[in-house]
């Protein structure tokens, strides 16, 4: 889900606003002032790249993992542009140390929850890329027992439906259920689909051991 155009437009109206209101009210112009404007400018960039980062991609798993960076970056920009009109407003009475103390404070919590937040991104996403990669080799298997079906023998069908709803994920008797669908394939007599139907049933109870 990328950022469409009416985002874009909202975000450059709300960062014109912060801009028109830092010179328009009559703030004093101290050290403390510039540091909390500098900072919620940096803050309205900051922002613009985290809502970047987190929807980059389209599609489901860019909506759902991107939301949670996205929060962050809506968050403290909420936070930063509280926090610094109103140091702006304190401008005259506020020593520019302790301005400065509250910017880094600000920035530091959000890189940490930035980072972790993508951190945590980046396990889900590979997570799901290893899972699609350890269930190729069964829908391999699948694949061919579909076409082995489209014979109409009755135990090519039983067979196919078994592959089929059987967990995709690997164990130890894959390689050999493999070589008796390709023994099928070239021609296998019934009684290797009894064998085979056989195997299924322990590969069904070997599934659920090793879970």
């Amino acid at each position: 889900m990328k950022l469409s155009k009416h985002a874009w437009t909202i975000w450059g109206i709300l960062l014109v606003v912060a801009l028109v209101l830092m010179v328009l009210i009559p703030f004093s112009r101290t050290a403390a002032w510039w540091i909390a404007a500098g900072c919620t400018v940096l803050m309205f960039l900051l922002a613009a790249w985290t809502f970047y980062a987190a929807f980059r991609k389209d599609g489901l798993e860019s909506k759902i993992l991107g939301w949670p960076i996205f929060k962050v970056g809506a968050v403290a920009l909420a936070v930063q542009v509280v926090l610094g009109f109103a140091l702006m407003g304190l401008a005259a009475l506020c020593p520019a140390w302790v301005t400065v103390l509250a910017e880094v404070l600000i920035f530091a919590v959000t890189g940490i929850c930035l980072t972790v937040k993508d951190a945590a991104r980046m396990v889900v996403s590979q997570s799901e890329a290893h899972m699609a990669d350890s269930t190729a080799a069964w829908k391999v298997i699948r694949q061919k027992a579909n076409a082995l079906s489209a014979s109409g023998d009755a135990d090519m069908k039983r067979l196919a439906e078994e592959i089929r709803f059987a967990d995709p994920m690997p164990t130890s008797l894959d390689g050999e259920i493999a070589a008796q669908v390709d023994a099928l394939a070239a021609g296998a007599n019934g009684k290797n689909v009894q064998n085979l139907l056989k195997q299924l049933e322990q590969r069904k109870l070997l599934s659920k051991h090793e879970k």
